[in-house]
């Protein structure tokens, strides 16, 4: 028998589970009574009835902290985030980013995508304490309403007993012109305390239901936390790792077409050089002709230089003949001019 139906069955024999303290409660409870006192039965019951109200208080206070709307928005905009990785269609990179941040480095990209995702852990984190303090909350909020509850069906088993005792005439002299209000005032006792218990009835399967309801959100928010969002880190790994393989094969790809053209463009230098070369080596042999050309204007230097030396003897010759000739003139003036002096 679960906690709920054991609730129904004790509301419907109060007296069916009352153990030996129990039962001293419910003499205790028959004894303030006292329909000698008017206000007795006024203030009966009101004690539990305020317990009563301050668990609803409790319970309120309790679930209102906790933001429902705010925790579903949180999953909403995690689910959202992560359909931002999906790379289904074309037009979009594996990486939420890559359009808008086309000039962040890889490390960039890591760095902005892992706050978001922190950021996310701890608010899912946050929420998850708080329905986890919710369960236990309620967990003790349905315990005292358990308590409350047996305590009002004790003052409800002790009303009717005393209702039971004065209408068999077990009241004080004094008192015998005002029973049938006494008896009137207890029967609205009772029925008030009979309400306050159907509200205690009625509030164990509500705090079970928002209990229940707190632990799945709890359970589904520790399976985000600890499935759902690590398989996303392993996809943004597996996105970055795809990111450095595409940009090594990018890298390796220019490196390769660099090379080639390296090797296109030095086999074609070398070819011009080898060319050049060749054509240098094969321009150094004398040609034949030019050989003879130069003989030739060798030979006719040589006569030139025959010719001229000829030509210079002949006129050192004649400048000899006529040096010498200008001496004997010279030497004849010279010899007249003396022999005049002498006469």
């Amino acid at each position: 028998m679960d906690d709920i139906s054991r609730l129904r069955e004790l509301s419907d024999n109060p007296e069916l589970y009352l153990e030996d303290e129990d039962r001293e409660i419910l003499q205790s409870n028959l004894e303030l009574l006292d329909v000698s006192m008017a206000n007795s039965i006024t203030v009966y019951g009101s004690d539990i009835q305020k317990k009563m109200a301050d668990l609803s208080e409790m319970m309120i206070k309790s679930i209102g902290e906790t933001n429902v709307d705010e925790i579903s928005e949180t999953i909403d905009q995690t689910v959202a985030y992560l359909s931002e990785t999906d790379d289904k269609e074309e037009e979009k990179s594996i990486l939420p980013w890559k359009k808008k941040a086309k000039p962040l480095t890889i490390q960039n990209k890591y760095d902005v995508i892992s706050k978001n995702v922190e950021k996310i852990e701890g608010s899912l984190q946050a929420h998850q304490i708080r329905l986890m303090k919710d369960t236990a909350m309620l967990d003790q909020i349905y315990k005292m309403n358990q308590e409350y509850f047996k305590q009002v069906n004790l003052k409800i088993a002790a009303a009717k007993d005393k209702l039971e005792q004065v209408r068999a005439g077990q009241y004080p002299p004094e008192c015998a012109d005002i029973i049938p209000d006494i008896i009137d005032r207890l029967e609205r006792k009772i029925l008030e305390l009979e309400t306050t218990k159907t509200i205690s009835l009625q509030q164990a399967p509500q705090i079970r239901m928002l209990q229940a309801n707190a632990a799945a959100m709890a359970d589904k928010l520790q399976t985000t936390l600890y499935t759902v969002i690590p398989l996303w880190k392993n996809q943004i790994v597996i996105a970055f790792g795809t990111e450095h393989t595409r940009a090594a094969i990018a890298t390796d790809k220019k490196l390769t077409d660099m090379s080639n053209q390296l090797l296109i463009k030095n086999a074609q230098n070398l070819k011009m050089l080898t060319v050049e070369t060749q054509k240098a080596r094969d321009d150094n042999n004398i040609d034949p002709k030019a050989l003879g050309e130069a003989n030739r204007i060798l030979i006719e230097s040589l006569d030139d230089i025959t010719k001229i030396q000829q030509e210079g003897k002949l006129k050192r010759y004649k400048a000899e003949q006529e040096l010498a000739k200008i001496d004997e003139e010279m030497k004849g003036r010279l010899y007249l001019a003396s022999s005049g002096s002498e006469i």
